[in-house]
């Protein structure tokens, strides 16, 4: 018995040469009702996922960084100011130029979210668009290569099923959004190349031009796998090839000059792209890489390039309907029918993006966390593994009925209990977020809220912390930077300074199958003035063997006023230091630091340090103010190095110090 009907080719005298099936729905408008239901069905699946699968955000910050520059764009800006402390105030992923932050990230998706957001009222209809045209993609992709409605209904809904497009579709990233124009694209091209419609071009082009303006190096990876195909096919027939370029030309050339003039605008050069703008070392090939100025570069080698392919490409399969049973199907679908157009054109895919991002160090940097949202560098491959593995399955289930069954069988036990695993995981990460979702809605108006030991930017910790454009509204955000933040809060004295504290040290930690539920709390900021200040700290806890140390910013060691075994004080003043007491200066911020380490005297202690408290200061006009609440750290082994950690407040430590301030 015959297998199901698969795109062959065939020369037509006097023609181009063109494709033909066995039963060719491909240009009938018949049977529409199945796209239609799936459609409808990625719509439905993307907003349960959004509101059931991430009620606090996932665990990727990029969602943050979208939506900071959706805000943006509502405003009508394209930048948001620094306000004048871009070290407070730097959003995630986001780079500087002259007063300016920047998102790294091009127009393509902000441009779907804020459309979503203006039209229906909440960006989460752009989640819906990018499933739906993710699975409708998958349909019209196969229908055109197979002519075959069946494949075509069939493989949209092994999309449509695959824990990739439930875990992707709660998300406000433009994974699916980007694979759903590619497969319109690649549909669009291949149709417009049989039928010779130019329309279908231009419409390929205004496709694969947006997703330029999205993620341009995937429009790259699309164009050259489709049309360097369908140009070999076609190479002997240059009138055709050069009518049909000018087509996808004329659709993707305003995407080109539209995406060039924003680089134009927010980087200053119309050929530098806004991610290696913010950091010149995120970009592709091998050497030294790093996702953020601050950050420490990592060396990306060709070892871990291939190391970190094979592990997504392992992983594929378990976020896949049919897992690696239809997968290996879909492989050898594709080896045996390797010789036919469509296939080609499927394989050239399957292979353009591994290969493509194996020089980009982003693959090191998501293999950590691919086991929880997929290897999503990779998700155009899940299209040809649906349409390939349909294709072969029914050929199957034709000729060798009883093992297909038990294959059917195997597809559900791989697929089911993994999926749900792996969706269970992701929104258990979401719902240990919500303390940090309820303590900002639960910030008051009118405040200025520093988020503790934040690092260099917000929403990497925080991921409500998102600021207006134009650092207005009823509450600003700020990264804890120390003692700096006592310059912010004099540039907004009319406000309420809290400090948010999460029980949880962020050491920076990749996310897991684990995650913990802080405690997030606001704590006000209260300020200790005077030209003199006491300061008196007391051990509690197993302190024997260990001994006080003190030194102010400038690293000069401060002599104490008292001293005892579990006790110590000190006294600050403003100006030069006098018998007893330590003079802070006149301007400026600065840090005391009040430690306990081992050894007998203050100097060995502070060579061999073990618990210390950070007491952040100002001086101006003649007065200190001294910050509260006071950060505490204890140094702990963290793989081979000992590191500083920041105390959790309200959580119990065997050491700790108890410091009061008096004026």
């Amino acid at each position: 018995m015959p297998g199901p009907p698969f795109l062959r080719s065939a020369n037509r005298t006097g023609g181009p040469d063109t494709f033909e099936a066995v039963v060719d729905t491909r240009d009938s408008v018949r049977s529409w009702w199945p796209v239609m239901a799936l459609g409808v069905g990625a719509a439905v699946v993307a907003l349960l996922a959004r509101h059931l699968l991430y009620p606090a955000f996932s665990w990727n910050r990029d969602e943050s960084v979208y939506l900071w520059q959706v805000s943006g764009l509502q405003h009508g800006q394209f930048t948001s100011t620094t306000g004048g402390f871009p070290g407070a105030f730097h959003p995630w992923l986001a780079g500087i130029r002259g007063h300016s932050f920047f998102s790294q990230y091009t127009l393509g998706w902000p441009l779907i979210l804020l459309a979503a957001k203006v039209g229906f009222g909440s960006p989460d209809a752009a989640l819906a668009l990018g499933a739906v045209l993710t699975v409708v993609g998958t349909y019209l992709l196969a229908r055109e290569i197979t002519g075959n409605d069946r494949i075509a209904w069939i493989s949209g809904a092994v999309m449509l099923c695959s824990p990739i497009l439930v875990i992707q579709s709660g998300i406000f990233l433009g994974y699916l959004f980007t694979l759903g124009l590619g497969l319109l694209f690649t549909t669009a091209t291949i149709s417009g190349f049989r039928t010779a419609k130019k329309g279908r071009l231009v419409v390929a082009g205004l496709l694969v031009g947006w997703i330029f303006m999205t993620r341009p190096f995937d429009a790259v990876l699309w164009g050259g796998a489709v049309v360097g195909v369908l140009a070999w096919d076609h190479r002997r027939q240059p009138k055709v090839l050069l009518t049909n370029a000018i087509a996808i030309g004329l659709g993707f050339l305003p995407l080109l000059v539209a995406t060039l003039a924003y680089n134009k605008h927010v980087t200053g050069a119309f050929g530098q792209f806004p991610i290696t703008a913010a950091d010149p070392l995120d970009t592709f090939g091998f050497g030294h890489r790093r996702i953020m100025p601050t950050f420490h570069p990592a060396n990306y080698t060709p070892g871990q390039a291939l190391r970190s392919t094979t592990k997504q490409a392992v992983y594929l399969p378990i976020f896949f309907a049919g897992s690696y049973v239809l997968a290996g199907l879909a492989g050898w679908g594709l080896w045996r029918r390797r010789k036919e157009r469509g296939t080609r054109v499927m394989i050239a895919l399957a292979l353009a993006f591994p290969a493509g991002y194996l020089f980009f160090w982003g693959m090191f940097v998501s293999s950590p966390t691919m086991p929880l949202s997929g290897p999503i560098y990779f998700i155009p491959i899940y299209a040809v593994l649906a349409i390939a593995g349909v294709t072969e399955a029914l050929r199957w289930w034709q000729e060798r009925r009883r093992v297909t069954v038990w294959l059917l069988v195997a597809m559900v036990v791989l697929t089911v209990p993994i999926g749900i695993n792996r969706i269970d995981v992701n929104r258990r990460i979401s719902e240990s977020q919500l303390p940090w979702k309820r303590s900002s809605a639960s910030v008051p108006d009118n405040s200025l809220v520093f988020v503790w030991q934040s690092g260099d930017y917000l929403m990497f910790l925080n991921p409500y912390s998102v600021n207006r454009p134009s650092i207005t509204g009823p509450v600003i955000y700020a990264a804890d930077q120390g003692a700096a933040n006592l310059d912010v809060m004099a540039a907004y004295p009319r406000r309420h300074a809290y400090l948010q504290q999460t029980s949880i040290a962020p050491v920076g930690q990749v996310p897991d199958d684990t995650p913990e539920t802080p405690r997030v709390r606001l704590r006000p900021i209260r300020l200790v003035r005077g030209s003199t200040i006491g300061i008196r700290t007391a051990a509690k806890g197993p302190a024997g063997g260990l001994t006080f140390y003190a030194y102010d910013s400038g690293g000069a060691a401060m002599t104490p006023t008292e001293s005892t075994a579990r006790t110590t004080g000190y006294r600050v003043q403003v100006g030069e230091s006098s018998q007893g007491t330590t003079g802070l200066g006149t301007q400026g911020t600065g840090t005391i630091t009040i430690g306990l380490g081992r050894g007998s005297t203050a100097a060995e202690a502070r060579d061999h340090p073990v618990f210390r408290q950070a007491i952040r200061y100002r001086v101006a006009n003649g007065e200190m103010a001294l910050m509260t609440p006071i950060d505490s750290f204890q140094r702990v082994k963290l793989g081979p190095h000992l590191r500083w950690v920041g105390v959790s407040p309200g959580v119990a430590s065997p050491l700790s110090l108890a410091t009061r301030l008096s004026p």
